[in-house]
């Protein structure tokens, strides 16, 4: 196995250290990719593949960044599914790892989320957290609507990607205060003074819940994380080179006391203090013992600069990011994470992140009910992706799948596949002439299924017309 939880951390502005965190990695995991080891080749081969694997297990030991990133991806899902299979828990409905036969259905649930929309993270907190590493196995989510009634979606799968879903976006929102976001990317991290509060701990360590919680089933979520905040998760060091992406000001007021050619004790009057708001209030935090009367001068400023950074990267943040790491390693096991460099991560997450491509989802899209990919309602539909735009495009992937992102290695691993389903609705007998009243009905989605009910529109105009309201209305489980 591994070695210890990686510690360390960052957040709004501020940073915690993340240091020693010296990896050992064992006999488990050489055994693992030799099983795992899917290679084609002969029974000829064999001792060739042998010879091969043990090669391939060495690099994955001591320099796992050799192998290709997809090979590693293919590792990571074996330990996975590894890990699941000894500590007795059975495949999340809805995950990578469900039967496909049956997507998960005949797997006892571990327990039952009932969630309220207007209360949503409120609920998540009271029973996650309290699941310990039960969280591994499957969750069965009940969604429970204004009127108190349960909403109208059966958990075979896309209920769960929709709490993780839900849950993320809701502790991630900027404006809640226990996160913030990268003016540059968006990118995220805890804010400094969240490790300050019991709530603001216990919201960080469930994102950590979550998160893992999606790596572990194969989900991807909207979740890019910061740079240096992934390297804290990662437990490799944080230096002054990571502060851009954290405060690019802060960097560039640092790189210029290193490079100012005046007096720097007499000009620049600093100490060895940092000031940041705390709960409405200045404080101020030594950098060394008796800080606030110590100048930095042209001969410190060196050690200054760097512990300006050590602490906003590092100390500012140990409790936040611990939080967050611990909450992450209740599913996904950091020595399996040392599998990625820090973009690898944000990648494994968030799948990627460019426009996805409209033509590898319809080269692997399925028909069904009736349609096939020569139907005219499904040469209309793929019309009309092509004419949306980027968020529209996104809007439709989360309608049908859960996620605004394509799997990491493209719609070839989406499982289940992309499907479009007919579903026969009235229209006039001159409606594709554009006489009379065309089909009424909006498209709907099993997201548990990956499969778009698409009805059977006679004409381009209100194959578009529909998707757009119902890509734009469609939030929950209520539309039909």
């Amino acid at each position: 196995s591994y070695g210890t939880t990686p510690r360390g951390g960052g957040s709004d502005g501020k940073r915690t250290t993340g240091g020693k965190n010296a990896t050992t990695r064992g006999k488990t995991h050489e055994k693992t990719f030799a099983d795992g080891d899917d290679l084609d080749a002969d029974a000829d081969a064999a001792s060739f593949d042998e010879a091969a694997s043990a090669v391939g297990a060495g690099l994955l030991v001591d320099c796992p960044h050799a192998l290709p990133f997809e090979y590693r991806v293919r590792i990571f899902r074996e330990l996975v599914k590894e890990g699941r299979r000894a500590a007795g828990y059975g495949a999340q409905a809805g995950g990578a790892d469900a039967n496909p036969a049956d997507l998960g259905q005949r797997v006892r649930p571990v327990a039952e989320i009932t969630i309220r929309r207007d209360l949503l993270l409120e609920d998540a907190l009271a029973q996650i957290p309290r699941l310990g590493d039960a969280i591994r196995g499957r969750l069965a989510v009940r969604y429970v609507n204004a009127a108190g009634g349960d909403e109208a979606g059966i958990d075979a799968g896309g209920l769960f990607k929709e709490l993780v879903s839900d849950v993320l976006a809701a502790g991630f929102d900027p404006s809640r205060g226990v996160f913030a976001s990268a003016p540059s990317d968006g990118a995220l991290y805890p804010c400094s003074d969240a490790g300050d509060t019991r709530e603001g701990l216990e919201i960080v360590e469930l994102m950590g819940t979550m998160t893992g919680k999606a790596l572990y089933e194969g989900i991807l979520a909207e979740a890019n994380l910061a740079h240096f905040f992934s390297k804290a998760l990662l437990g490799a060091p944080r230096t002054i080179d990571d502060l851009p992406s954290l405060d690019p000001e802060l960097h560039r007021s640092l790189i210029q006391v290193l490079r100012y050619d005046g007096d720097v004790e007499r000009d620049l009057a600093l100490d060895w203090t940092v000031e940041e708001s705390k709960f409405g209030a200045v404080a101020a935090f030594e950098l060394r013992p008796n800080g606030a009367n110590v100048p930095v001068t042209s001969d410190n400023r060196m050690a200054y600069v760097h512990a300006v950074a050590d602490f906003y990267l590092n100390a500012r943040r140990a409790r936040a990011n611990d939080a967050f790491a611990r909450g992450l390693s209740r599913c996904a096991h950091p020595g399996w994470l040392r599998l990625f460099e820090t973009h690898e991560l944000s990648l494994l997450l968030c799948g990627c992140r460019d426009d996805w491509d409209v033509e590898d989802l319809r080269t692997h899209a399925r028909y069904s009910g009736g349609y096939d990919k020569s139907s005219k309602s499904v040469a209309m539909f793929w019309s009309a992706v092509r004419s949306m735009d980027a968020a529209q495009r996104r809007a439709l992937l989360k309608f049908t799948t859960g996620s605004t992102r394509p799997p990491v290695q493209g719609f070839k691993h989406l499982h289940p596949p992309f499907t479009i389903h007919k579903v026969v609705g009235e229209h006039g007998a001159f409606a594709a002439f554009g006489f009379g009243a065309d089909v009424a009905r909006l498209p709907s989605a099993s997201t548990c299924f990956n499969t778009l009910k698409l009805p059977n529109y006679r004409r381009s105009s209100t194959m578009r017309e529909k998707l757009r309201y119902a890509l734009a209305e469609g939030k929950g489980f209520e539309l039909s």
